[in-house]
């Protein structure tokens, strides 16, 4: 099977298999949270042919009480909201900052603080608008051992910041999925590689093993 180019110019009806298996994976990842509170997941992957930072939208789900509130305020249909989005390049400060960290720090944002300065209006502050006030953002790791790459982002939302044992099992998790040094390669790693052509910065060598 070709594997799909990661940019711009993605549709989900060129996508076909991939896209679906990509829609099915996010959804059953949002469920493995919602026990701990999760009510939303984004899922970016980088740009092909490129070991720089550049993020590309691939899917953005819900669980259904906060689809039916974004169409209720905002008359927009959620389960067509990540096909909408793919192939969006919008920058990202915390797509830079989680890859910057990857393998080593899990990023946080609390938007109560009400900065929300580096939201691009492209965005439109979907998870904001649906009340989601906090998000975990992880980089995911792929590749083989000694050519690690950061290969994307996760986010989880929450209402609010859970307290300290639920992000522990969050975090837990998250580096499970995202396949951090001493998880073997997930599920999402390895559907990302098969159907899509990863791109992203490769890991130093105290990332890969730590």
């Amino acid at each position: 099977m070709e594997k799909a180019t990661i940019g711009p110019s993605m549709k989900t009806q060129e996508l076909g298999p991939s896209w679906s298996a990509i829609r099915t994976l996010t959804a059953r990842i949002l469920e493995d949270f919602r026990r701990l509170g999760a009510k939303q997941l984004n899922l970016r992957l980088n740009e092909s042919n490129s070991e720089e930072k550049r993020p590309v939208f691939i899917d953005w789900v819900a669980v259904k009480p906060i689809s039916d509130l974004l169409l209720k305020k905002s008359g927009i249909n959620i389960s067509t909201w990540g096909e909408f989005r793919l192939g969006d390049t919008v920058p990202s400060r915390v797509y830079i900052e989680a890859l910057d960290g990857a393998g080593r720090r899990i990023i946080e944002r609390d938007w109560t603080e009400g900065d929300f300065k580096e939201k691009r209006v492209e965005s439109k502050l979907m998870v904001q608008k649906a009340g989601l006030m906090y998000q975990r953002f992880i980089a995911i790791i792929g590749g083989d051992e000694g050519a690690r790459r950061s290969v994307g982002l996760l986010s989880i939302a929450f209402p609010a910041k859970p307290n300290k044992k639920n992000i522990d099992a969050i975090d837990a998790k998250l580096k499970q999925w995202a396949s951090w040094p001493g998880f073997p390669k997930s599920e999402l790693v390895r559907v990302a590689e098969e159907h899509f052509a990863v791109g992203g910065p490769f890991l130093k060598q105290r990332q890969r093993t730590q």
